[in-house]
């Protein structure tokens, strides 16, 4: 397994939000129990408002211990796109119990940027959620676009241009900035994700005496639910935040294809969605994975979430 030497997480997490997504939580916990050093965590806005997302951020390092980590606030909104498009499914959700005490917070743009640049050469960027900080980041400092070490994102739909992915659709101006940048950048895409499927018992066996777990095991019934009845998945779930860490971790889990990656902007119906072409890697804009070691990646995932 080769692991960067410090990591930079951006998510829009929504474990803790009663009835939302819980695989970027599942991403976090892997993350952290693997033992690689993160250096900042940034909230998003994404499957909850920003707010939200922050609570659950500092709940979960809590939970495990990890309040060391720096926190940065980030975006409420996202470049240009509506997104009210997504309030209806939210409206599902409970309310989010806060975090309390929660302190000022920098912004989680400049927080990215301040790290990069502190530690030159060094920092992975982990982004799980929709791009809006990163974007944002390359446009105040594009100096770190030559100072990161590699952009890893969950995002687009590469199988199915007409079909956008949640993150790239939140956010398709940001993921034209991030994808055209000019840094290193590997993609994980929704129908690589999906293939990573998590039966409901593997939730249910999880213990019940580590409260980052516990959490994951009490949200996960719930959101299956949802992933059921909109069809998306029977008898379980995927983990794709999760599947963006395995990426991480072991890229031998993974087949990388060198490819140029394009965000539709103008259609309104297809706004986020991302095609793919395939070519030479000095034409290149990303590294997409094109195949997963579905056993390998799944008992990964499990291997870190109860390790």
């Amino acid at each position: 397994m080769t692991t960067p030497l410090l990591i930079a997480l951006d998510t829009d997490i929504s474990l803790g939000t009663p009835g939302a997504e819980m695989d970027d939580g599942a991403a976090l916990i892997a993350l952290l129990k693997s033992g690689v050093d993160i250096r900042c965590a940034g909230s998003v806005h994404g499957n909850v408002q920003t707010s939200e997302a922050t609570h659950n951020l500092r709940r979960l390092l809590s939970y495990m211990g990890r309040e060391n980590i720096p926190v940065g606030r980030g975006s409420e909104l996202p470049l240009v796109q509506d997104p009210s498009w997504f309030t209806p499914f939210q409206a599902r959700y409970g309310p989010t119990p806060p975090w309390p005490d929660e302190p000022q917070l920098p912004a989680a743009a400049q927080l990215l940027i301040d790290t990069i640049r502190a530690h030159p050469g060094e920092v992975t960027v982990l982004a799980l959620g929709p791009l809006t900080n990163l974007a944002l980041a390359v446009r105040l400092a594009p100096d770190i676009i030559t100072s990161v070490y590699e952009v890893v994102c969950m995002g687009g739909s590469f199988g199915d241009s007409d079909n956008p992915e949640f993150n790239a659709r939140s956010d398709p101006e940001a993921a034209h900035i991030v994808y055209n940048a000019g840094w290193p950048l590997r993609l994980t895409g929704g129908e690589i994700t999906c293939l990573v499927h998590f039966e409901r018992e593997r939730f249910a066996k999880l213990p019940d005496d580590d409260p980052a777990l516990q959490l994951l095991k009490q949200q996960a019934p719930g959101w299956i639910d949802t992933v059921e009845e909109q069809d998306w998945d029977q008898g379980g779930c995927a983990l794709h935040d999760a599947v963006a860490v395995a990426a991480l971790l072991d890229e031998t889990l993974f087949e990388f294809a060198p490819a140029t990656v394009t965000v539709e902007l103008r259609e309104e119906e297809r706004r986020g969605a991302t095609k793919i072409e395939q070519v030479a890697a000095d034409e290149a804009n990303a590294r997409v994975a094109v195949e997963v070691d579905v056993e390998r990646c799944r008992d990964f995932i499990c291997s870190l979430l109860t390790g």
